[in-house]
């Protein structure tokens, strides 16, 4: 009996350890089939993507959906470092002004963001990128170009869960930008990159986390 009791308790001792534990985020590498539109690139391979140049995944959306892109990238060159991604363009050259572009900036030490619709453009407030370093972005960017107005919506890849209330951006939330943006969605189903002196590690497209 005393065994019995004793088995009990260690199970249920190591079901409440796994309980408390937190959950690990998985890892994220490699980049999706893609086509080099144009640029001139160090390197670039399925697993990494370096210097000067524009990217568009073998993937096309549908122009009504929502998808995600987990990316981790390094914004290289203190002064003269971005990457944008685009999603639901309609022009195969992806460039940052058809489509909504999401376009990280490296500042000095600092990061900034800008969200695009067709051209339309608003600055992510500093105060919502204070955590990001410019070497270092792992990031969820996710867009949902459905119904009238396209919604952009930015997390960090260590967030266990993903939700509108945990977001670190979202374009329909008070504050989150400097000014609005324009009531338009994309009106394609391309999607790509804009590299300018940063290297990309990591670049998937997936579903999104967010139901519409």
């Amino acid at each position: 009996m005393e065994k019995l009791i004793l088995k009990s308790f260690l199970a249920l001792s190591f079901l409440t350890i796994a309980a408390c534990s937190p959950a690990e985020v998985t890892d994220v590498s490699g980049i999706d089939s893609n086509t080099a539109i144009s640029g001139s690139f160090q390197e670039y391979d399925a697993n990494k993507i370096q210097g000067i140049g524009t990217i568009r995944f073998t993937t096309v959306l549908p122009v009504s959906s929502s998808r995600s892109l987990a990316l981790k990238t390094s914004l290289d060159n203190v002064s003269s470092s971005w990457v944008s991604t685009v999603f639901y363009s309609s022009n195969a050259a992806i460039p940052s002004t058809n489509g909504v572009a999401v376009t990280f900036t490296r500042s000095g030490a600092s990061v900034t963001a800008q969200i695009s619709i067709n051209g339309n453009s608003s600055m992510v407030s500093a105060s919502k990128l204070t955590f990001l370093v410019p070497t270092a972005l792992d990031l969820i960017v996710e867009v949902h170009n459905v119904n009238s107005k396209a919604r952009v919506l930015i997390w960090r890849r260590d967030q266990i869960t993903y939700s509108p209330a945990v977001a670190d951006v979202d374009t329909e939330r008070s504050g989150d930008l400097v000014s609005s943006l324009p009531t338009q969605t994309g009106g394609g189903g391309f999607v790509g990159l804009i590299i300018q002196n940063s290297t990309v590690t990591a670049a998937r497209v997936d579903l999104q986390k967010v139901l519409d």
